[in-house]
């Protein structure tokens, strides 16, 4: 029994198209073959490497950890928390949709998070409170992944953390829960939308560069450290949980092989099509990051 057959009669929440069985395994094959010197790894952060929700209750994304939180205010005393989640009523179904293309979405999804940060630029929040807000909230990794990115820089494996979130959020979260991740280090790396801060700790803007759910193909990496660290590590794990992540080695050349896993997250069966044609493995409604490490300790 090959490893793809195992891995399907082993974890029924597990899904591969038919039609890709074959290739799948022969990509697991490869990866397995070249080792770990050969490898690095793409990974989305909301609902990715964070758990959607625990005991029946949501979780925040990074932009809520802010968003959220009654102590963020507007200049006239208003919660961002009233207008955010308006923001939210109007595009999270639009981003969902799989009955609409991804170049349907992109201009609301441009909306949505210009938007957005907006209020959070002219909300009360500086540099000190979003640290305290990170280290108040609900955000709360899958069972499995501080092992999963431990073994990664233990072994000097190099991760992109690639994310249309709050780039503030996911540093400090990341180095309370992860002690060994350092951000900008030769083998983690992060890319998202960064506050830039004045020297009292005021927000003045975010990156010119925005990132969304769907525009991930469109960012190089060319000028950054990650890159040198990846130049000779031509195979990737592709980690998402929405379709536009698969676009996250858009930036990337002379990779060998692929291999996209993706999360789908309140599991229905047309969507479960959708993401079976987009990810060569979809992992159904589990909370833990058993299938990514099961793959990495084959490698």
């Amino acid at each position: 029994m090959n490893f793809i057959d195992k891995l399907l009669k082993n974890n029924p929440h597990v899904h591969i198209h038919n039609d890709k069985r074959i290739h799948v395994e022969e990509i697991i094959c490869s990866l397995i073959n070249d080792g770990r010197k050969m490898l690095h790894v793409v990974a989305d952060f909301d609902f990715t490497l964070t758990m959607y929700e625990k005991n029946g209750c949501p979780l925040p994304t990074t932009f809520a950890v802010v968003e959220s939180n009654e102590h963020v205010t507007l200049p006239d005393g208003s919660l961002v928390r009233d207008q955010a989640d308006q923001l939210r009523l109007k595009y999270h179904a639009i981003e969902h949709d799989v009955s609409l293309t991804i170049q349907e979405k992109i201009p609301y999804m441009i909306e949505w998070w210009q938007k957005a940060q907006s209020l959070i630029l002219a909300s009360n929040l500086n540099q000190s409170m979003m640290r305290e807000l990170v280290y108040q909230s609900k955000l709360e990794l899958r069972q499995g992944v501080n092992e999963f990115i431990t073994d990664l820089l233990q072994s000097d494996i190099p991760i992109l953390i690639f994310s249309a979130g709050l780039g503030d959020v996911i540093k400090i979260f990341l180095e309370k829960e992860i002690p060994k991740f350092k951000y900008n280090h030769k083998s983690s790396h992060i890319v998202s939308n960064f506050i830039q801060y004045d020297l009292n700790g005021n927000l003045i803007s975010f990156n010119k560069k925005l990132i969304h759910s769907f525009n991930k193909n469109e960012h190089e990496i060319e000028d950054t450290s990650y890159y040198q660290s990846i130049l000779n590590r031509s195979n990737v794990i592709l980690l998402g949980d929405t379709l536009g992540d698969v676009g996250m080695v858009g930036g990337m050349n002379n990779l060998k092989q692929v291999l996209k896993i993706g999360f789908l997250n309140g599991s229905i069966p047309a969507k479960l099509e959708v993401y079976k044609k987009v990810f060569d493995i979809v992992i159904c409604d589990d909370h833990t990051f058993d299938i990514p490490n099961l793959i990495l300790n084959a490698i």
